[in-house]
């Protein structure tokens, strides 16, 4: 995996284990947000270890790795008890964490995608470099089809698709590429899209009927396009990848303090409700006896 990539993908982790753990600690989980801290302070001593490793590679300790995928296992095992609206964040972190454990491990080796659209591809069978070649000849289907369409419909959507599925894996981040500009992950959605797209294009614009060669060329590569992608073990030369913003405070936090606030506002009605009798316990007005 690239170093710069390493270092993006270890600052992501940082952001993430840091949000997920104030929100934690403001729902009141504060042995999930102990474990996140220290997840954050397991990164952090990782990140100053890659950092003066731009001279000399040094390798992290194993004590690093090993807490790292400790850590894993646990947000893994407890995922259930943390929210529902926190759970597509946790599994941003868990496959940060697979990335930084296997670059650690193997470092000179392709990094594996990670998971989109909820878990995909179902298996990882076909290697990268074959799904490689098979997007260039999809690409090149897809421009036949354009040739041999009788349509202007037809024709459109071969070229568009062609032009758009042979550009993107020319600039993917693996191997037979010109560039190593976009992610793997998305170079994964593009062909999830591009597949759905040349299967369904000759039925939305009506013209499967009028140019059936065209049609039936569209149709095959974009149901072949889609097969390979579900079974593809997507890796990435580089491990290019994007930087993750915090969003911020939890608003989780927000209810606490409006329902602090309601409570407050309940104890200031009561004591409003008590005041007409406080006016017996002040000091008499009637002159003092002298003994």
């Amino acid at each position: 995996m690239d170093a710069t990539a390493l270092h993006l993908e270890l600052r992501n982790a940082i952001t993430l284990s840091d949000e997920l753990g104030r929100h934690e600690h403001a729902l009141g989980d504060d042995d999930l947000a102990g474990h996140l801290a220290a997840v954050r302070t397991t990164l952090g001593e990782l990140e100053r270890l890659v950092g003066r490793s731009h001279e000399r590679q040094v390798s992290p300790k194993p004590t690093l790795i090993d807490r790292l995928e400790t850590s894993r296992r646990i947000l893994r095992d407890r995922l259930e008890e943390i929210p529902v609206s926190l759970r597509l964040r946790v599994g941003e972190l868990m496959a940060s964490l697979e990335r930084i454990i296997f670059a650690e491990l193997r470092p000179s080796s392709p990094v594996p995608a990670k998971p989109v659209l909820g878990g995909l591809p179902l298996r990882r069978v076909v290697p990268q470099s074959v799904h490689s070649l098979a997007d260039y000849v999809a690409a090149i289907a897809l421009l036949a089809s354009a040739e041999l369409a009788k349509t202007r419909r037809g024709r459109v959507v071969g070229l568009v698709l062609a032009a758009k599925h042979g550009g993107v894996s020319l600039l993917t981040d693996a191997r037979f590429t010109a560039a190593r500009v976009i992610s793997i992950e998305v170079h994964e959605m593009v062909d999830y899209g591009a597949g759905i797209g040349a299967v369904m294009a000759p039925f939305l614009l009506r013209y499967r009927k009028r140019d059936r060669l065209a049609s039936s060329i569209q149709i095959m590569t974009g149901l072949g396009m889609l097969l390979v992608s579900l079974f593809t073990d997507y890796r990435a030369e580089h491990g290019v990848g994007r930087a993750v913003r915090s969003r911020g405070g939890p608003r989780a936090r927000r209810l606490l303090r409006k329902q602090r606030a309601a409570a407050k506002a309940g104890e200031k009605t009561k004591e409003g409700a008590a005041r007409p009798l406080e006016g017996l316990a002040g000091p008499s007005v009637l002159p003092r006896m002298r003994l």
